[in-house]
């Protein structure tokens, strides 16, 4: 792990998960250059191969810049290349800079990384981070945040990696009158009037390796004091309408899609169909009655003679909620890694694997009751005719470091799956990351 352990368990038992606190640890990272290089391994990656799919921003002193944007988007990193090396070569002037978001998309090391980091702020069944994690990194080289003095709606974690100091101002206890602030939607309130308010801030020099965090609704700036990159987490807070929202459209998806622009009756009847789902709506449950475990047989519709039971709406909606989550834990929390980070040929036959992390491989039961869903790094793979329960002894092996070979994964499979199934599956935990080189 490339931070101090110790101080961050400190600071996750103190401060996590609300984060109210501006708190400062000098010398936190170990090895900044190693976060750095993985950093410049994800951008490179990003733009070799998949350049229109990394949520890059570019911006010089008070905007968002397009044309430079598409600069960076067409313009790969060297081999070897550091990220503020690349900034200097591309950018037209030492004021400009970039912001890239989900950074750990593109790189395993770095995703494992950060997934330990983010592993010490969750509580898994007492608080959780249920609507995930960005991870995002700022390249800079001189002059001010572009988008001046402003706060965000969610803490801010900054992981400086230098390899130049960065100075931070943090305005706490809303210290602006109105008259010199500019509402934003994007920043709440922002001001570019920097300089005449320094002598009201709480100034921080961080130097590589250090870190700060800013909690949200808390008024700040960044000064760049030569070119450097910081490691950044935006922690989300439940977005609980979303949540299930979704979930229960991937519940009880409408039969055919409605057209671009349908009458009100016909949204309204769509909505009525999913609520009614499959003929029936789903008994009331006493508000403070906790939803069941997905495929938890309970409140089935009633069932043609011979066929099986069809879950309830509130069943199925469990059961999405529940993939949900999965699909988060198995990953650290973290949004799941690109196509383009991943293995594109099988190993070696005795090439030695281990599992990328504990908890990396879930199932579940498939809510039809014909089988189950596997869930491996934030993907999901159906198996047919084979109960979830006969997946534990696989789930439970993915804390030990012994090391085995793809062969011998498959041969760990249910025996109740065929030689080539189990050869499919073991196969399809390589290529989701789920299982990587030792």
């Amino acid at each position: 792990m490339s931070i101090d352990t110790k101080s961050w368990k400190a600071f996750a038992a103190a401060h996590a998960p609300d984060l109210t606190r501006t708190v400062f640890l000098p010398g936190l990272i170990t090895d900044p250059g190693h976060l750095a290089r993985l950093i410049d391994d994800s951008l490179r990656t990003a733009i070799r191969h998949a350049p229109g799919e990394l949520r890059l921003r570019a911006f010089r002193p008070g905007a968002f810049d397009y044309r430079l944007t598409q600069r960076f988007v067409a313009t790969p990193p060297a081999d070897d290349e550091r990220a503020v090396d690349w900034l200097t070569r591309v950018a037209e002037s030492d004021e400009e800079c970039l912001a890239v978001n989900d950074v750990s998309a593109w790189n395993l090391e770095l995703a494992a990384e950060v997934a330990r980091i983010v592993g010490e702020l969750d509580a898994e069944g007492v608080h959780e981070l249920v609507s995930g994690t960005d991870v995002y990194t700022f390249v800079a080289h001189s002059g001010w945040t572009p988008f001046g003095i402003h706060k965000d709606a969610e803490p801010s974690l900054i992981f400086h990696l230098g390899p130049n100091p960065k100075e931070v101002f943090v305005w706490h206890d809303q210290p602006f009158d109105a008259s010199g602030i500019t509402p934003n939607p994007s920043f709440g309130r922002i001001t570019f009037d920097i300089e005449e308010h320094l002598g009201t801030a709480e100034r921080h020099l961080l130097r590589p390796g250090d870190f700060l965090c800013i909690p949200r609704d808390t008024y700040h700036v960044f000064r760049n004091l030569g070119p450097s990159a910081f490691l950044g987490l935006t922690l989300y807070p439940a977005k609980t309408r979303t949540l299930i929202t979704e979930a229960l459209w991937r519940a009880t998806p409408p039969p055919a899609a409605l057209p671009p622009y349908p009458p009100a009756h016909t949204l309204l009847a769509t909505a009525e169909s999913l609520l009614t789902s499959r003929g029936h709506a789903p008994a009331r449950r006493p508000a403070t009655q906790p939803l069941p475990p997905a495929g938890t047989p309970a409140a089935h519709a009633p069932a043609r003679a011979g066929a099986p039971a069809e879950p309830s709406l509130l069943a199925r909606v469990a059961h999405e909620l529940t993939l949900t989550q999965l699909r988060l834990r198995t990953n650290g929390h973290l949004g799941r890694p690109h196509r383009a980070a991943l293995p594109r040929t099988a190993p070696a036959p005795d090439a030695p694997l281990r599992w990328a992390r504990p908890g990396v491989l879930a199932a579940v039961p498939h809510p039809d009751g014909t089988g189950s869903i596997l869930v491996a790094r934030g993907r999901t793979l159906t198996v047919p005719g084979v109960d979830a329960e006969a997946f534990t002894r696989l789930t439970e092996a993915t804390t030990s470091m012994v090391p085995f070979t793809l062969d011998q994964l498959a041969a760990a499979l249910p025996a109740a799956l065929d030689a080539a199934e189990r050869d499919r599956i073991a196969r399809t935990l390589h290529t989701t990351g789920a299982v990587i080189a030792r």
